[in-house]
């Protein structure tokens, strides 16, 4: 095994971790779970060397570059709550994967509707009564979490995408 395999294998690995410690953050409400995962999608990324590839980083750097401001535009009492985010990004983590079963494009579909479906899910239990569903209220709550989960797992899976390509080189 060569250097340059080598490098390769040791970016792969690093990524993959970028990738997993964003699902977290995710999780987490954190603020760094977008960057993170674009990060790990750059590096896989970037070691596959095709246009496509690079059409996509752009894309989800432009989408990253969107929550992160977003995110920093929105007040601190949203951004710090946790309040559903489990269920908002646990179920647009399923949606992304269901969907990613089917093709790349519904991908993303799928992503949206598990965030919707988890935040409606959420509202209906006793601690997510206070969402108030159907209001405004539950629709900027939603779409404060969702954005976020929806870039974080599609990125997390199109990199999936990717990484299989890479082993079946």
């Amino acid at each position: 095994m060569g250097t340059a395999a080598t490098v390769i294998i040791a970016i792969t690995v690093v990524c993959i971790l970028l990738l997993i410690a964003g699902i977290i953050l995710t999780f987490l409400s954190n603020r760094l779970a977008c960057p993170t995962t674009y990060l790990g999608l750059l590096g896989i990324g970037l070691t596959i060397a095709d246009i496509p590839a690079t059409n996509s980083l752009i894309f989800w750097g432009i989408a990253t570059a969107i929550v992160i401001c977003l995110e920093y535009m929105l007040p601190k009492k949203i951004t710090s709550s946790r309040r559903g985010v489990g269920y908002i990004a646990g179920a647009a983590l399923a949606g992304t994967f269901v969907g990613l079963a089917i093709s790349h494009e519904w991908m993303i579909v799928g992503a949206v509707a598990g965030a919707i479906l988890g935040g409606i899910a959420y509202s209906r239990t006793p601690a997510g009564s206070i969402m108030e569903f159907p209001s405004s209220k539950f629709l900027n709550y939603l779409c404060a979490k969702g954005l976020p989960a929806v870039v974080t797992m599609c990125m997390a899976g199109t990199s999936v995408l990717w990484f299989a390509a890479i082993l079946n080189q």
